[in-house]
């Protein structure tokens, strides 16, 4: 659609929700362009296969409602081109299109502006209400994704993530769950009773807790 055609449009379609997209992969952007074009709310303004072509094209008072981006793009990638696009289109949602499922890559994308993730192995037939969902004010995550994220921001993950109980940590830990005392803990693990202070020490520091019931509420979740 030629820039002057986007902006009649605007003029005659106020209440319709506007769809671009940034996407190299030619198969799947005629897919959804195609599958947005059958929806009588929504309108697909353009499509383009690079960040720059897509600056290119777009005018300077264009409304999008939602913009779909890839984040392997040719030249400027999606994630670096964030801050370049929010300061372009300030009110637009962004949505990152990729098949990368790192929970770091989304996490860069969320903090750098987007406001939606979705993995490219979704039907394109499901897109029409994803976007209805979302112009209503829902998120559009995928539902692995929304997974990871719980998972990087949940303490207890996040604490096992980074440091792993040792097998003598966790046979203390289900000592204690069964009651055994210090001493009974020692008698078994054939340490000193000063050798059990020392793993429940590095226990505590692992899990982030300050006693032996919050270690072993924290330890029965993980």
């Amino acid at each position: 659609m030629m820039k002057a055609s986007i902006l009649e449009f605007h003029k005659k379609n106020k209440h319709m929700v506007r769809i671009a997209l940034i996407e190299d992969d030619l198969s799947l952007a005629q897919s959804i362009e195609i599958t947005v074009r059958l929806q009588p709310d929504i309108y697909f303004i353009l499509h383009a296969p690079s960040v720059e072509d897509f600056l290119d094209q777009l005018p300077t008072k264009a409304k999008i409602d939602v913009l779909f981006l890839d984040i392997a793009l040719p030249g400027c990638s999606g994630v670096d081109a964030l801050p370049i696009l929010r300061r372009k289109l300030p009110k637009t949602e962004i949505i990152m299109l990729s098949n990368i499922e790192e929970s770091n890559i989304m996490l860069q994308a969320l903090l750098h502006g987007a406001n939606g993730y979705l993995n490219k192995d979704f039907s394109v037939m499901q897109l029409p209400s994803l976007i209805h969902t979302f112009a209503k004010g829902g998120a559009l995550l995928s539902p692995n994704m929304a997974k990871k994220l719980i998972s990087y921001f949940h303490p207890y993950k996040k604490n096992i993530i980074q440091q792993e109980l040792s097998p003598k940590e966790e046979q203390l830990l289900n000592l204690f769950e069964q009651g055994f005392s210090y001493e009974e803990a020692a008698h078994v693990l054939k340490l000193s009773v000063d050798g059990v202070r020392f793993y429940v020490k590095k226990i505590y520091r692992k899990l982030n807790v300050s006693n032996k019931i919050d270690a072993i509420r924290i330890y029965k979740k993980i």
